[in-house]
């Protein structure tokens, strides 16, 4: 079934990208701001902006990878980790 197939990666791709790219943003947007290197403000419209280059990074991605069992575990890791870190060091930062 070719066609699924099609189906499972467009959904992987512009779902689970737009996922990991926006669990990544929240993750920097924390992080800059944390570590000192950035006021808050900058730190957010730097990661947004980086966001939109991680989300196209990963749309020719997901379609340019063989194996689809690979692409979904790696984009639902990618995404678990980068939201867990994000909501871990806002609690650490925030300290509720």
């Amino acid at each position: 079934m070719p066609g699924l197939s099609v189906l499972v990666r467009l959904v992987a791709a512009v779902g689970g990208g737009y996922a990991v790219a926006a669990g990544l943003a929240a993750l920097a947007a924390v992080a800059l701001p944390a570590a000192g290197l950035m006021v808050r403000s900058e730190a957010v419209v730097l990661a947004s902006m980086l966001a939109f280059l991680v989300y196209l990074a990963l749309l020719i991605w997901a379609f340019a990878d063989r194996r689809l069992a690979r692409l979904c575990l790696l984009m639902a890791a990618a995404g678990v980790a980068s939201w867990g870190g994000a909501w871990g060091l806002l609690r650490l930062t925030v300290g509720g």
